[in-house]
């Protein structure tokens, strides 16, 4: 390979890093990421749990996003906690589990927090395997 075709080439692969690679790390990183997230979700009935997801992988060029996040109403509570009033009825609770009163205060379990500082290893990881991949692909 000459020198004119090594810059075509590498022009190439730069197009193409610029178009997929920042978008295809951010997929693999999320990929890696929900099930840390998920294994430090509070579990007791799964729906927070099952709820978390890979909403959306955005971007391109040098930067990309993949957004995670559960889908219920309680999910923001359970990670920083607060306090809860009852507003329809005397006082909160059930049968099964006891009744607490007018209002209770439960702290926050901080599940996402802990999920991305056990995920910054290994999405690095993940991001970092897509990279070597298409780099070694390049034929560069």
């Amino acid at each position: 390979m000459n020198l004119a075709e090594f810059a075509a080439a590498a022009r190439d692969l730069a197009d193409r890093a610029s178009a997929t690679l920042a978008r295809d790390c951010a997929e693999a990183g999320a990929k890696v990421f929900l099930p840390i997230l998920r294994s430090t979700t509070p579990v007791l009935s799964g729906k927070l749990r099952d709820s978390e997801t890979i909403d959306a992988v955005s971007g391109g060029g040098a930067m990309a996003v993949a957004e995670i996040s559960p889908h219920t109403v309680y999910a923001a509570f359970r990670e920083t906690g607060g306090t809860i009033t009852a507003k329809r009825f005397p006082q909160l609770g059930n049968p099964d589990v006891g009744f607490f009163g007018k209002s209770v205060t439960q702290a926050g379990s901080h599940y996402a927090e802990r999920a991305n500082e056990a995920a910054e290893g290994p999405v690095q990881v993940a991001m970092e395997m897509v990279a070597d991949r298409f780099f070694a692909d390049s034929g560069l």
